[in-house]
């Protein structure tokens, strides 16, 4: 989709001397951004209350949205709950600035875990929320907030344990947060990249935490929604990113520091011309979703073919989380040994091994991010990307399946 992008920049970028080579209206963002947006998601998120300007601030990339929402919740030391396992920036994120630590939320220890379905399961996020809580009181980490990427990254779902039940999860998470007084922060960057699948029609629909009625659960004041440009619509390199939260004073919080850095103004009106024009926008977010479809199709008919298991509940985002546990040990251990307890008492001795095989890929030309990078449980995870061209992933997968001939 780069192509679009390039070809609908060239088309419409002009330099407007009065907004784009001044301070414009200030760090908050591009009124017109704004409004854009607003539009945007009232639109495509099916908002429960319409979304206003005025409650969206601008920032460079969601990875600013998440660290400035650390530094102005968190004091240093305290703690922000992540479901384990998590996208790998969050670990930049939460303790570079605010020294906000991560507590994460573990599921392969629950009674009656099963397997990554789980980590969408209603009651099971409740189990693991309520012990990540208690654990941290106990080491004396104060918790201030519970933050949720939907859909997940790296798993690629939706928070939802069944189709008739698509927000039970999202809606039980709220009320934990309700119960403790925590900000509820969720991440919804990739809401537009979930696609059909032909083996499992019916995907498991996205829910955005705007559309639930949360009034019983949780006070509107501690709910904070993330989202940006770089996912959907396949722009990371323009950094463009939006809070949007109803409390009014974490907003102002959040635009005081947003004074060190906020995306140019003619950056920001070049995401809104975009948004403005509906056709172009709901056209490109469908193709997107067709090619992302149709790569994730080639990707796990490839796995297939020779054997490789995989997370197959997967439809959003653009990744693949593969199942290389056994390449983690020798012959002599394969039969042995559980694979679904790849930890302790030789946890060491994995992600060594883990290490050493992601050194393998790259040695051959290959990049498929380590599962210790998404601090997963289990080691032995990969997180393979398909959403470059076809040639590059042709390349990729051949690569990856030379690699793992050598290991074995």
């Amino acid at each position: 989709m780069h192509q679009e992008v390039v070809e609908f920049i060239g088309k419409n970028a002009a330099v407007d001397p009065v907004h784009h080579l001044s301070y414009g209206s200030g760090p908050k963002g591009s009124p017109r951004l704004r409004h854009a947006l607003a539009s945007f998601l009232n639109s495509n998120f099916q908002p429960r209350e319409p979304v206003r300007q005025e409650d969206i601030l601008v920032l460079p990339g969601v990875t600013s949205v998440i660290d400035s929402l650390a530094w102005s919740i968190c004091n240093e030391g305290e703690g922000i709950i992540v479901p384990q396992p998590f996208y790998m920036g969050f670990a930049v994120d939460i303790p570079t600035r605010a020294r906000a630590v991560i507590v994460p939320a573990l599921f392969q220890s629950l009674e009656g875990y099963k397997g990554f379905d789980d980590v969408f399961d209603p009651g099971m996020n409740v189990k693991a929320l309520e012990e990540a809580l208690r654990g941290a009181e106990e080491k004396g980490t104060k918790v201030r907030a519970v933050l949720l990427t939907n859909p997940h990254n790296p798993l690629g779902r939706c928070y939802a344990s069944a189709l008739e039940t698509p927000a039970e999860a999202i809606k039980e998470i709220a009320s934990f947060c309700g119960r403790h007084k925590l900000h509820l922060i969720s991440d919804e960057i990739y809401a537009n990249s979930v696609f059909e699948k032909p083996q499992a029609p019916g995907p498991v629909p996205f829910t955005s935490v705007l559309s639930l009625d949360l009034a019983d659960r949780i006070d509107s004041q501690l709910v904070h929604v993330a989202y940006g440009a770089s996912k959907d619509f396949c722009a990371n390199g323009l950094r463009l990113g939006m809070l949007h939260t109803r409390n009014q004073g974490l907003l102002a919080a959040v635009a005081g520091t947003s004074m060190l850095a906020w995306p140019p103004y003619m950056i920001q009106e070049m995401w809104a011309k975009m948004l403005e024009d509906e056709d172009y926008t709901q056209n490109f977010l469908a193709t997107n979703k067709q090619r992302l479809a149709e790569q994730y199709a080639f990707a796990t008919q490839f796995l297939d073919e020779h054997g490789i298991p995989y997370y197959r509940n997967s439809n959003a985002g653009m990744f693949i989380w593969v199942d290389l546990r056994r390449y983690l040990t020798g012959k002599k251990e394969v039969e042995s040994l559980l694979l679904h307890r790849l930890t302790v008492p030789e946890k060491e001795e994995y992600q060594r091994r883990e290490m050493e095989m992601g050194d393998r890929f790259f040695a051959n030309g290959v990049g498929i991010a380590l599962g210790t990078n998404f601090s997963t449980e289990e080691l032995g995870w990969f997180r393979l990307t398909f959403s470059v061209s076809r040639e590059a992933l042709e390349i990729g997968l051949q690569r990856m399946l030379q690699t793992l001939r050598q290991v074995e």
